[in-house]
């Protein structure tokens, strides 16, 4: 009885891991930018300059929310689920959006790494 409870055991210590954290954010990150990228590829417009400072624009939005999310994460559980579904909407919708939630998650996860 004792060798499933071990087993058990060690996949939940993997599965709460730092590097499992960090496989899942950086693999959420190349989604977040891959999508942003399809819909941008898509577009009939160009991409150019002002496509550029948009995801720069996005990134620094996606800092924020992304802080916002995990204050909600931490005291409004409830609150987190459709939260966090708006912020996967709006990465779909917003390609500027989407590349820059991406690179803020690869940014965010390189300086905890890091440090």
């Amino acid at each position: 009885m004792g060798a499933p409870r071990q087993r058990v055991a060690i996949l939940k210590n993997w599965s709460l891991g730092e590097k499992t954290l960090a496989l899942a954010f950086f693999t959420l990150g190349a989604c977040f930018i891959a999508v942003g990228a399809h819909m941008f590829r898509v577009r009939p417009e160009p991409f150019g300059l002002p496509s550029i400072l948009g995801c720069v624009a996005g990134a620094f939005a996606a800092f924020f929310l992304v802080l916002v999310t995990d204050y909600v994460f931490h005291h409004a559980r409830l609150v987190f689920i459709p939260w966090f579904i708006f912020l996967i909407y709006f990465a779909f919708v917003q390609p500027h959006f989407g590349v820059g939630l991406g690179l803020a998650l690869w940014f965010m996860l390189a300086s905890q790494l890091r440090g």
